[in-house]
């Protein structure tokens, strides 16, 4: 319970997540990049410019919000594999299209809404109150104008307004959360035959002619991509901690620029709480009665009964009344607004009014409160001595990059160069644009930039992750398809496969004809020597099936399935064997959870169709607009 309450107080930050990523709170730790004085575009919308550090400023908090998210299971592949410096970029250029469809619409936000929406902004509080000193120097560390900040506010304001318009064209009906309930829930079991096409490689004979004209009619499949060896030397700021060191003024001054946004810990609460469940579509009579009910327990509380006992008796949050609704410390936006509100306002000990909630009805106990405090330097001195040796260790890697490229004369090459400075220069194995390099792992940017070089040409520093490389071309093989002596036997092994799956659906295809007949799958296995076997039970999300493998086609028609209809159509292949199934047993969705899943499912499918709406609108405004990519200066962004 209290990890949804979490989840549901988060949902307006993920919507703002989707939609302006770029202008909502680019101060959480982040710092400078680049020089103000050269400004680079990487695209414009309908002749508006997003600059290069724009794009590196909202980057760096998509991938801090991930970070908090994925904790020690976000790494530089997973960043990769989710793409997040394109969806960043996506993210900028719709926040850009939105904000100015907006205002068109009518939409605006006043000098006095930017005023106090920076002044309530906790950001910029100290012990409770907003600080000027504080404001100053978070855009002093961004290198931002009071201005600029405040004209990306104002966009996020706008764009806040029109976001709630469009929500309030939003319903959820209950039909609509009924039949998704029965969607999700409702499950089948298949039974099933396997024919395996292992089982029938050796009733296969083949002759050369027809391996070769498998060759000649599949030749595009066996060619061998393009591939590049390169030379690379890599600039690791590790290779330069030696050179650099940390003053106890440097810790100082980091510190004090700092305190406030990095290490001021915030008001935290411990409470427990009593839920008494209500579901939005409950009638006035029902809410009448568990507010009467509530109302009892809440006298009972505050006449001195012990709280931690009456919520282990009373409290309908099943995730925390075995342990008296302990709740444990929480800071603001942790909790939705009205729990958040009525715990903040209390002293340790207090018990709170009835306070209601999309969840019901809560009684609150403040158990602790921790006041905002500022983490002493000696807590945080190995911290922040860490960090200013990697930021001047990777500033020395960089400068020492470009230092070295620009000494390279005309015409020699970067092994010879290495060599001249004492420096290591390393070569790859041959590698298509898709494999990781050895010793490095998957590197795109090293590899397409060698794709992109001359043979001996040598490129500018090329930033991947805190590493800066000079990368040269070393040798270019061009894609080719072999000569079939040189695949032969994969052809033969290939072509064998491929009969002896045909002749596994052809076996299927006649044991289903057979079984459309009888509707009898047991009898028909032990005529066939086979095995009838089970899935077991699976819901109707996904491709997969359990023991088949990945049939969409298939799940999609099992649900269809009936008593009297049992068959599925037609047979399936996966993993090269073939499927027959027929419907063993249908599952229906339990109509007594709906009532307890009603408000989730509304609160998912509401979500569902804003996320759904709000892709529609982006997509519709992207097709009118104007909207200009800079390849170059996007290539030292993505």
């Amino acid at each position: 319970m209290l990890d949804f309450m979490r989840q549901r107080a988060r949902s307006l930050w993920i919507k703002a997540l989707f939609l302006v990523i770029a202008l909502v709170f680019v101060f959480f730790g982040i710092g400078s990049f680049g020089d103000d004085s050269q400004v680079q575009i990487v695209v414009t919308v309908d002749d508006e410019p997003i600059t290069l550090q724009e794009f590196q400023r909202a980057y760096r908090n998509v991938e801090s919000n991930y970070r908090e998210i994925y904790k020690e299971r976000f790494t530089p592949e997973l960043a990769q594999q989710m793409n997040l410096r394109q969806q960043t970029l996506d993210q900028l250029v719709d926040a850009r299209l939105l904000a100015k469809e907006a205002r068109r619409i009518g939409f605006s936000a006043s000098d006095e809404d930017v005023r106090q929406e920076i002044a309530t902004s906790p950001t910029f509080h100290s012990f409770g109150a907003f600080s000027p000193d504080r404001y100053r120097r978070l855009l002093r560390y961004l290198r931002m104008t009071p201005q600029e900040f405040e004209e990306q506010q104002r966009d996020r304001l706008v764009i806040e307004r029109f976001q709630k318009f469009m929500d309030g064209s939003i319903r959820a009906t209950d039909y609509e959360v009924e039949e998704l309930f029965r969607f999700e829930q409702e499950q089948v079991n298949l039974a099933f035959l396997k024919i395996a096409s292992a089982d029938l490689v050796d009733m296969v004979t083949i002759s050369e002619q027809q391996v070769r004209e498998f060759y000649t009619n599949n030749s595009e499949s066996f060619r061998i991509p393009e591939r590049v060896r390169l030379h690379y030397v890599s600039y690791s700021p590790e290779d330069f901690e030696t050179e650099v060191s940390v003053s106890e003024e440097d810790v100082l001054d980091f510190y004090n620029t700092h305190k406030d946004d990095r290490f001021t810990e915030e008001k935290q609460v411990q409470a427990r709480h009593i839920l008494f469940s209500i579901a939005d579509s409950a009638s006035d009579e029902r809410r009448a009665d568990t507010r009467s009910t509530a109302q009892m327990i809440l006298e009972r509380a505050r006449a001195g009964e012990d709280f931690t006992a009456l919520a282990k008796e009373y409290s309908q949050d099943t995730g925390t009344a075995s342990n008296g609704g302990d709740l444990g410390f929480f800071g603001r936006g942790r909790m939705v607004k009205p729990f958040e509100e009525a715990a903040f306002g209390m002293d340790v000990g207090q018990v709170s009014d009835l306070v209601e909630t999309t969840f019901g009805f809560h009684i609150i106990k403040v158990e602790a409160i921790q006041p905002e405090h500022i983490r002493p330097l000696e807590e945080v001195v190995d911290t922040v001595t860490e960090e200013l040796l990697e930021q001047k260790s990777r500033t020395i890697a960089e400068k020492r990059a470009r230092e070295d490229r620009n000494k390279i004369a005309d015409g020699m090459t970067l092994l010879q160069f290495a060599e001249s400075v004492g420096l290591e220069a390393e070569e790859t194995p041959l590698v298509t644009q898709n494999e990781t390099i050895p010793g490095l792992g998957h590197r795109p940017k090293l590899v397409e930039t060698a794709f992109g070089q001359s043979p001996g040409q040598i490129s500018d520093p090329v930033q991947v992750e805190n590493t800066w490389f000079l990368v040269s071309l070393a040798e270019r093989v061009p894609s080719r398809i072999p000569e079939f002596t040189v695949v032969q036997e994969e052809t033969e092994e290939r072509y064998r496969s491929e009969q002896a799956e045909r002749l596994a659906q052809e076996k299927a295809d006649k044991l289903l004809t057979k079984l459309k007949e009888t509707k009898d799958l047991a009898s028909l296995a032990k005529a066939e020597a086979l095995t009838v076997e089970e899935t077991g039970a699976f819901a109707r999300r996904g491709g997969y099936i359990p023991k088949i493998g990945v049939v969409p086609d298939l799940k999609t028609e099992a649900f269809r399935l009936t008593p009297d209809a049992p068959v599925a159509s037609q047979s399936h292949i996966w993993g090269g064997n073939a499927f027959i199934a027929v419907l063993k047993e249908y599952i229906p969705a339990d109509p007594e959870q709906l009532e307890e899943q009603r408000d989730d499912l509304r609160q998912s499918l509401l979500q569902r169709k804003k996320t759904a709406a709000y892709q529609e609108f982006t997509k519709y405004l992207k097709e009118r607009a104007k909207i200009e990519y800079n390849q170059r200066n996007l290539l030292s962004a993505l």
